[in-house]
């Protein structure tokens, strides 16, 4: 059965669960589908996976996030043609799309925002307008015990993904204002939408995914996040917190620059802590007790080339590195795609199933 305080006590850092948790961002409709024997990709089969595979959760988008990666219905990880803005906005910059492209990421270049102009022309979505019938759904579909995790985030990538990658970063050069205004714009969006959310029950925590970081380094001055991007991050977490509910961060990439920063923002836990990246044990012996560690059983090595005893061996030394005291919830080090063997993420979660009983056998 679910246990979604089990979960809640992991990431608070409340001592030590009666279980490590399991956790994901995405997993990919083909292995949903494997795992059911049928089609994913509705709510009751999100709900049937999630349950099933050994979740205390089940997550939702809703938000900007679904508008720039077109997952119209809040079903994370789902096959779906783009948004008619996006699809826009490929057709604009990117000539030779078919326009049914499902890559889910915008231009390098210059985005679909490139001045005030566009700017104001662009039809920016209102708080009250996003799916969350589909919130309600969920409610009412999850079992005693179980919970929804709402996917909102993206206030430093939606803002750079309008305008391009390219044009922000000359934007943030040449100090143009554009650059703030589009932040802006993004973080009262989304500061919004989870006003909204927090008025649900079924609503168990609220995540903010929002990549920051190559595996050297932040994608741009720290400075320049503490100045206009984790503000919005502080504002969000204060009305989360306010409720009583964890506030998750995921970020790619080597963060340790601001990790404190993230801390003072009121996250709880951190996802998806990439071996490329940083040193999880590292992380845990500076914040444990802080910062609830989410991930890290490598996808660039194990659990996309080697085999499930390799993935067991894996989830066994992580579960005895960090789990210990709490503060731990184990899972893939960034989400698991369509080319993870789906006999190795079965080996994952059953594993977990297996050694993540508190207390941690050290031997």
């Amino acid at each position: 059965m679910p246990d979604f305080d089990n979960l809640k006590k992991a990431l608070l850092c409340r001592g030590e669960p009666e279980r490590v948790p399991l956790f994901e961002g995405t997993i990919h409709e083909d292995l949903k589908s494997r795992f059911l024997g049928k089609p994913a990709g509705g709510l009751e089969a999100e709900v049937e996976f999630h349950m099933k595979a050994g979740y205390d959760y089940v997550p939702l988008t809703i938000g900007l996030r679904q508008t720039m990666r077109g997952e119209t219905t809040g079903v994370m990880g789902t096959r779906q043609v783009e948004t008619a803005v996006f699809k826009a906005a490929q057709a604009r910059y990117n000539p030779f799309q078919d326009g049914l492209s499902t890559r889910m990421w915008a231009e390098g270049g210059q985005g679909i925002i490139h001045d005030a102009a566009a700017f104001d022309r662009y039809p920016w979505p209102d708080h009250a307008g996003f799916s969350y019938g589909a919130v309600e759904k969920l409610g009412k579909l999850l079992p005693p015990g179980a919970k929804a995790v709402i996917n909102v985030g993206y206030v430093f990538m939606a803002s750079w993904m309008l305008m391009g990658f390219e044009r922000f970063c000359i934007g943030l050069a040449e100090e143009d204002s554009l650059v703030k205004r589009v932040i802006a714009r993004v973080g009262g969006i989304q500061k919004r939408v989870v006003e909204n959310l927090l008025q649900f029950d079924c609503v168990g925590a609220i995540r903010m995914p929002d990549d920051l970081a190559f595996n050297t380094g932040p994608l741009v001055d720290p400075r320049f996040l503490r100045a206009h991007v984790f503000p919005w991050d502080r504002e969000i977490g204060h009305l989360v917190r306010s409720k009583g509910l964890p506030y998750l961060y995921h970020s790619d990439g080597r963060l340790y620059e601001v990790i404190d920063d993230l801390i003072a923002c009121g996250f709880h836990s951190l996802h998806p802590c990439e071996p490329a990246a940083m040193d999880i044990e590292l992380l845990k012996r500076r914040y444990g007790g802080r910062l609830c560690l989410c991930g890290n059983i490598d996808l660039n090595t194990t659990l996309t080339r080697g085999t499930p005893a390799a993935v067991e061996a894996e989830v066994k030394r992580r579960i005895r590195a960090l789990a210990p005291g709490g503060g731990y919830c184990c899972g893939s080090s960034n989400s698991v795609p369509e080319y993870v063997p789906f006999e190795n993420y079965l080996a994952m979660i059953e594993a977990v199933k297996e050694h993540g009983r508190y207390p941690i056998l050290l031997t």
